[in-house]
């Protein structure tokens, strides 16, 4: 009976590196026609990793071609993944906020914008390309939400105040970011100015 379940054991293990092997060549080929724009033919690739393991290269790939394909309620699915997988990364919030919008998920989005920020107010570098298209995007979503206002049912679980409060509070944040973007950049403006060294502490 031992050598059946060694047997058994030996087919597992080479079943394993063999399906192993087939999805990392899956998931290069998936990135390869994603490169090339080949969407529908990336997620077919795609689905063969997913399939047979979770993989957050693979989900976030496969819902960035079915953004491409407009097929948002797939995609929004897939960051829900991703983000369960890494909650931190502000660009999948922002990602998924996209697809919300299009499916007219407003107040998703806003949530979604919402925790973007909160999580890209810690990066080192801030872009302000990138908070000027947060703003943007805030200040669209928001006329959409004065135009339903008096529809409660297009909010979902929340009160049209819970989301203009959410609204304030994402410029609330972009304006602090801002502000000490500024004062992070503004000593070493004037060190640059006056052709000074920075002086480095050494006991900080």
């Amino acid at each position: 009976m031992k050598w059946f379940v060694t047997l058994k054991t030996t087919f597992k293990d080479r079943f394993f590196k063999s399906n192993l092997k087939k999805s990392f060549v899956d998931l290069e080929k998936g990135k390869q026609l994603y490169s090339a724009s080949h969407f529908q033919e990336a997620i077919v690739h795609l689905d063969n990793v997913v399939n047979y393991e979770f993989d957050s290269t693979a989900y976030e790939l496969r819902a960035s071609c079915f953004q491409k394909l407009e097929h948002h309620y797939k995609a929004i699915e897939d960051f829900d993944k991703v983000i369960e997988f890494n909650p931190l990364e502000f660009s999948y919030y922002y990602h998924r906020a996209v697809s919300k919008k299009a499916v007219f998920d407003f107040t998703g989005q806003i949530e979604d914008l919402h925790n973007c920020i909160h999580y890209y107010k810690k990066n080192k570098n801030i872009e302000i390309g990138l908070l000027k298209t947060f703003e943007a995007d805030l200040i669209n979503a928001g006329n959409h939400i004065e135009k339903l206002k008096y529809n409660i049912s297009s909010f979902h679980h929340n009160s049209y105040l819970e989301i203009k409060a959410l609204l304030n509070d994402c410029f609330y944040q972009i304006k602090k970011i801002r502000l000490k973007r500024n004062k992070i950049r503004t000593p070493f403006r004037q060190i640059k100015k006056e052709g000074l060294s920075p002086v480095i502490n050494p006991e900080i």
